[in-house]
């Protein structure tokens, strides 16, 4: 690998000149800076983005931290915030960290070391202090799709799970349900917990309790993707999807909507999410420091065909 001696060497220049083309903040006469850029092309030098950040204080990299990229609303949000922080000149580094503590604690570590300018967080697992961590070693955070801890040094850009998990259980109770079971992943994310939370609060306000899943008339899951599994199992167990048990997800991803599908869902508009997550931190970089605002978005019930009237 060549380095910036070997450029100046071919250029006939000192390091200091060759430092100056590459960052551009000296002028430098035509005729030098083309010697340098021709030895840079000859030698195949890249200069060191980590070093050029040191010296800079910014890297022009924004991290972002996921906990299943595998899930489409995850893989979306991921797309938009990539695209938003591409329009303002900064690369981002994408870490999935499947609700892992360790995990997360790993790639935190790991994005404060490679200097990123900020990092957009799409869900930890419950109880997790990376933000905080990152907030105190001075790195901007926006958590998107979820609230996380209560420091006014935070942005995120939130759902209302509880009123969503209110229109969730008044549209099924409507219907005629009244035992209703929660399924949420394997693993204990922040979100999941909030719904289920609400899940609990809208049940007993109707003066229910949640019902075993196998007696359920009514299933609500965490997000679409445990929906479209719930409603293939009960399919090949013999029963029907919903003249025996009504199923709804969270999300309302691209397969929702699928004609042979009709998954009845939360819808979350993950580019428009991903999108404010950066124009919050874009904001912050440009003043220097935390981003410090929250907002909450409510979103919309779609109904499709996998509810209907509880069984008699």
């Amino acid at each position: 690998m060549s380095t910036l001696v070997e450029v100046a060497r071919r250029a006939g220049v000192s390091k200091s000149t060759v430092s100056n083309v590459i960052q551009g903040r000296v002028a430098v006469a035509a005729g030098t800076r083309q010697k340098v850029e021709e030895a840079i092309r000859q030698t195949g030098y890249r200069p060191n983005a980590i070093a050029r950040s040191l010296r800079a204080r910014t890297s022009h990299s924004i991290g972002m931290i996921v906990p299943d990229l595998a899930n489409p609303f995850h893989a979306a949000l991921s797309v938009a915030v990539e695209r938003a922080a591409k329009q303002h000149g900064y690369a981002t580094l994408v870490a999935h960290t499947d609700c892992s503590p360790e995990i997360e604690d790993e790639v935190s570590r790991a994005l404060f070391e490679r200097r990123v300018d900020g990092v957009v967080i799409a869900g930890l697992s419950t109880g997790s202090e990376v933000p905080v961590n990152l907030l105190d070693n001075g790195i901007p955070v926006v958590l998107a799709s979820f609230g996380g801890p209560k420091d006014k040094r935070l942005g995120s850009v939130d759902h209302d799970d509880v009123a969503a998990m209110e229109a969730v259980v008044a549209h099924l109770h409507g219907l005629g349900h009244r035992r209703f079971a929660f399924v949420s992943q394997d693993y204990a994310e922040q979100s999941g917990e909030r719904r289920r939370q609400g899940f609990e609060q809208a049940l007993k306000r109707r003066r229910l309790k949640p019902a075993a899943r196998e007696d359920a008339t009514a299933i609500v899951a965490h997000n679409d993707l445990l929906a479209l599994d719930l409603i293939d199992e009960i399919e090949r167990s013999g029963r029907s999807v919903p003249r025996d048990v009504s199923v709804t997800g969270h999300d309302d991803i691209p397969l929702a909507a699928h004609s042979r599908i009709g998954l009845t869902t939360v819808r979350s508009d993950a580019q428009s999410m991903g999108q404010r997550a950066i124009e919050l931190m874009m904001k912050a970089l440009r003043a220097g420091g935390h981003v410090g605002h929250r907002e909450i978005r409510t979103n919309r019930l779609v109904i499709r065909q996998s509810t209907g009237v509880a069984p008699s």
